[in-house]
């Protein structure tokens, strides 16, 4: 699955954790409004320690009391409760799989491994063995391969391309594209470049060109001559 398709899954947990934090709210003001049209030999003020809601086959479904508020399943498998640390996600096998709380928002996979969050820093996705791929932030986006080592990234001043070992291969910028070898040396750019010419030794000015390079770095083609 794509980090597209991981940011989609936790975007979507995101809104069904906002549904039950909407419902709750609801709920509160419905006991509310039903309290300020009921006659009033209904005491003014209910008191209680613990709320429960009871389905047709006697579940108890949901629960709210000082410690928070529960939402239960048919099976009375705890699936989501919120309390001042935020609101939690399980699935039907009662394993936490999203969560919303001040810090961001989290997913977790069936294994228990985070796979994706969203903080205000950036959004986060990482693979089965919770190593991270992929983040996008303030400072831009960035691909990690399998063993943590940054292959790409997209920044303010452009884009940069990795080989393996963390070497630069290939970026581009406001002034072009360039593509370097494993030893370092630029081999090809395109854009803005500074040659000179051998016969003269001056230099000129291009804010357009194409040029090949050998493994020293001398011009051996270029375009517009």
């Amino acid at each position: 699955m794509d980090l597209e398709e991981r940011v989609e899954r936790l975007e979507l947990e995101n809104r069904r954790l906002k549904l039950v934090g909407r419902a709750t709210v609801a709920v509160l003001m419905g006991v509310v409004l039903v309290a300020a049209v009921l006659p009033q030999e209904i005491p003014d003020i209910v008191e209680a320690r613990e709320f429960r809601v009871i389905d047709e086959n006697g579940m108890t479904r949901a629960r709210m009391s000082s410690d928070g508020i529960r939402y239960a399943d048919e099976n009375g498998v705890l699936r989501a409760f919120m309390n001042s640390k935020g609101i939690t996600y399980q699935d039907e096998n009662r394993k936490p799989r999203a969560f919303m709380r001040t810090d961001g928002i989290g997913y977790q996979d069936e294994n228990g491994t985070a796979r994706a969050a969203m903080t205000s820093d950036a959004i986060r996705y990482a693979d089965e063995n919770g190593q991270t791929r992929a983040s996008i932030g303030v400072a831009g986006f960035g691909y990690l391969d399998e063993n943590g080592v940054l292959r790409a990234g997209v920044i303010a001043a452009g884009f940069r391309y990795l080989d393996e070992n963390g070497h630069l291969r290939a970026l581009m910028d406001s002034d072009g594209f360039q593509y370097v070898d494993e030893n370092g040396h630029a081999r090809a750019t395109l854009g803005t470049s500074d040659l000179v010419t051998p016969s003269t030794n001056a230099t000129t000015h291009y804010p357009a060109a194409v040029v090949l390079y050998d493994a020293e770095g001398k011009a051996i083609w270029q375009a517009p001559r």
